[in-house]
């Protein structure tokens, strides 16, 4: 654990948040879907979807609410400017995660501007959110492995630095 980490204040809030920022996880799902994500700090993450539908998608800097619920289990939760919320669920010691995403319609309908590092490409994205529809939303709730974890220090860059499709071969099918 790095100094920084050590630093973390608890708070009758959030729990003890020092057990899972700086985490680094690849986890798949029970339906192939396979995400990434860093927790670079007690309030920011970052997200590259691996597999699935959503494929292409990443996130930098992304504000989140981080919760400590118990020792090891943590909940995080974040809107993107899609308007889709996630909030997933993470056990770190058993290794399992449970999310439940929130997608407005016109993210299933017409999702291309978002199949991106989002930020970059946020004007196409109000633009697609604002013609809509918003509503109605569709709830995905879907069970996973975590099957990569490591530590990294806080707000480092380098983690997620690159869209999906230029990452090394074989690199979401890392294990430790």
């Amino acid at each position: 654990m790095s100094a920084q980490q050590s630093a973390i204040t608890v708070s009758a809030l959030t729990g003890d948040l020092s057990g899972i920022v700086g985490k680094h996880l690849i986890y798949a799902y029970d339906n192939g879907w396979k995400f990434e994500l860093y927790v670079r700090g007690p309030q920011r993450i970052e997200s590259r979807c691996l597999m699935g539908p959503m494929f292409g998608r990443w996130s930098k800097n992304q504000a989140a609410k981080l919760v400590q619920l118990n020792d090891d289990l943590y909940k995080i939760a974040w809107v993107e400017p899609t308007g889709t919320t996630t909030v997933i669920i993470i056990w770190l010691g058993d290794r399992r995660v449970h999310t439940t995403i929130s997608y407005p319609q016109w993210m299933l309908d017409y999702p291309e501007s978002t199949l991106t590092r989002y930020e970059d490409n946020l004007e196409a994205v109000i633009a697609d959110r604002e013609k809509g529809p918003t509503y109605p939303l569709t709830l995905v709730a879907s069970s996973g492995r975590i099957t990569f974890l490591e530590s990294r220090d806080l707000d480092d860059d380098t983690v997620i630095n690159c869209p999906p499709d230029k990452l090394p071969p074989g690199y979401a099918a890392r294990t430790n």
